[in-house]
């Protein structure tokens, strides 16, 4: 027993090393080469005011243009035929007794909003106080959702409400721009493409960069915020960089880039500087030289000490806050600048103002995979981790009830086949019975695991599913933390090392686990020999002492010989628990917790 201890530690220990060693080698190998870096191509402001002013090209003065409140508003609910016989309601509001031929613009949609009549009420109520026909129409929703969302398909809706608009009574064709914001700003880029008439362009909070670029930028922010430790921060690559295309969300590889060469019209681009999930100064720089490049100058950068709607009283997007107070007044003299032929030179306020943003990682461009390519692969890992091992918990009990009555089975038969040799051996030799050294039939077979082994076993199983449940919950914790901005650092670090310390318990265990198997394997191996040794040394006795073998005193049939082996069920639930434990490390492998 002592040796046997001492083999399995030293055998445990050796494994516990070689297992350290794959699985560093396998976390690196499933690492990506890129990281999350800081962000250094910082943006001036000329002036902490965001006022907007056009100079008058033909009298040199100051551009005088309605301000908000010049004119009562008036709303009109129409319904917007789109593409599959599909409709959606619209909210038209317009200046009364206005001039004819006059500016409109229209809205789309970011991700948080949907209805008409649940957003923007308030900025193109404002706009169209100041002369400026506004049409905003409902998000289409049937081809929208968490899982599908198609862009260009969106453009071209949006595209049937500008054409509503540009026909409205009063509007100017010429003069018709658009206003998006956040995630609606993909679909204003491409409505830019099929639409390059458009008038001006105004992207709020736009994210500039693919949505799997965004979000990494987004993530590191938000785990920063919550106080996440750096080794958690440094998971957001691994994620990120998964292929998402099998489950349904290829558009977190829109391609932003290709659709930003076409914003050849004004372009006003506004960001507040307390918001973290957007590139605030990259983005900025991303669009300015993409309309550069296409021949546009005429581009108007805008900072606000808001958040990510541009309303202030907190960092969150949350319901019910006001707007920033100048925000409406700037859309508004900006837009009406533009449409009476404000060009890039006749601006009397510079080209970038307001608050002084602050964007401290970088969005990375490229976000090439490593070893593991799919998002699916480490959602199926983690789903074969845990059903082997609940087919493990399943299946013990049933061992335990079968290795019962088997032992009962077997009791009752060692009991007849004992009755039955002694009566035939004193029937043929008397002399035979009466032999203390005479050999009994050897009837039962060693089905069962040792208590080390079942106790590696359990413990493997447990760890397996314990170690993988608390790092999801321990994730959904940081996300939640993250989202709502709240500074847990204390809590997560603690909770940290809760999880580093179990994926070293598991390593060990699982060593243990492998280290009972080879053991037991080998201890097996020489039992068998030894029973076959014993079973060829008493025939051969048999046949000298009788000439045949009628009376044998051992019987070697097969499962029934007395052989130490392992019953086809122990083996099933064994390779659960090695499957499920293998599994489990590996995913820590790949969160990067061995290296």
């Amino acid at each position: 027993m002592v040796k046997r201890i001492l083999v399995t530690c030293a055998a445990t220990t050796a494994l516990a090393l070689l297992l350290t060693m794959v699985l560093c080698a396998l976390g690196n190998a499933m690492a990506p080469k890129w990281q999350v870096e800081p962000f250094t191509d910082h943006i001036t402001p000329t002036t902490a005011s965001t006022a907007i002013q056009a100079v008058n090209p033909t009298t040199g003065a100051v551009l005088k243009t309605p301000q908000e409140g010049a004119y009562r508003t008036k709303e009109t609910h129409i319904t917007v035929a789109l593409d599959g016989d599909k409709t959606v309601n619209a909210i038209v509001r317009e200046p009364l007794d206005a001039p004819a031929d006059r500016p409109a613009c229209l809205f789309l949609h970011g991700s948080g909003t949907g209805k008409s009549s649940e957003a923007f009420g308030d900025v193109a109520n404002a706009m169209a106080s100041a002369g400026i026909t506004t049409l905003v129409p409902d998000k289409r929703l049937d081809n929208y959702t968490m899982l599908h969302r198609d862009y260009v398909s969106s453009a071209r809706d949006y595209a049937k409400s500008l054409e509503i608009l540009r026909n409205w009574p009063g509007v100017s064709k010429s003069e018709t721009g658009i206003y998006a914001e956040s995630e609606g700003t993909w679909i204003a880029t491409v409505l830019t493409q099929q639409h390059p008439d458009l008038a001006f362009a105004i992207l709020t909070s736009p994210p500039v960069v693919s949505g799997r670029q965004q979000m990494t930028l987004a993530a590191t922010n938000y785990l920063t915020a919550a106080g996440a430790p750096n080794a958690v921060k440094q998971l957001i690559p691994r994620i990120t960089s998964l292929g998402t295309q099998r489950m349904g969300l290829a558009y977190a590889d829109f391609d932003a880039a290709k659709y930003r060469t076409s914003l050849t019209m004004p372009l006003l681009i506004n960001y507040g500087v307390k918001d973290t999930a957007m590139p605030v100064e990259q983005g900025a720089r991303l669009l300015t030289k993409a309309a550069n490049q296409a021949g546009n100058t005429n581009v108007t950068l805008r900072y606000y000490d808001a958040n990510h709607q541009l309303r202030t009283g907190s960092n969150q997007t949350v319901p019910g806050l006001p707007l920033e107070p100048h925000y409406t007044h700037d859309l508004e003299d900006w837009i009406n600048a533009v449409a009476s032929g404000t060009g890039a030179d006749d601006w009397a306020t510079p080209m970038v103002a307001g608050a002084q943003p602050d964007q401290t990682v970088t969005a990375p461009l490229q976000t090439p995979p490593a070893l593991v390519k799919s998002m699916g692969v480490i959602i199926g890992a983690i789903a074969v981790c845990l059903l082997c091992a609940l087919l493990a918990m399943c299946g013990a009990p049933i061992l335990l009830i079968a290795g019962w009555v088997r032992e009962r089975r077997a009791s009752r038969r060692i009991s007849r086949d004992s009755a039955s040799v002694d009566s035939t051996i004193s029937n043929v030799s008397p002399s035979l019975s009466a032999q203390p050294n005479v050999a009994h039939p050897i009837g039962i077979t060693d089905h069962r695991f040792p208590t080390s082994m079942r106790t590696a076993l359990i413990i493997n199983t447990l760890l397996a599913v314990g170690t993988t449940g608390v790092f999801l919950a321990y994730l959904v914790t940081v996300i939640i933390d993250a989202i709502s901005l709240t500074d847990n650092s204390a809590v997560l670090a603690k909770n940290w090392h809760v999880i580093v310390t179990l994926t070293w318990l598991s390593l060990v265990a699982f060593a243990w686990l492998l280290a009972e198997i080879i053991v037991d394997m080998c201890r097996r191996h020489a039992e068998n020999r030894a029973i076959a040794d014993m079973n060829t040394t008493a025939n051969t006795k048999t046949h000298m002492k009788n000439g045949h073998d009628a009376t044998t005193g051992i019987r070697c049939e097969s499962k029934e010989n007395g052989k130490a082996c392992i019953g086809s069920g122990h083996v099933i639930v064994a390779t659960c628990v090695v499957v499920s434990a293998a599994l489990s490390l590996t995913l820590l492998a790949f969160w990067g917790l061995f290296c």
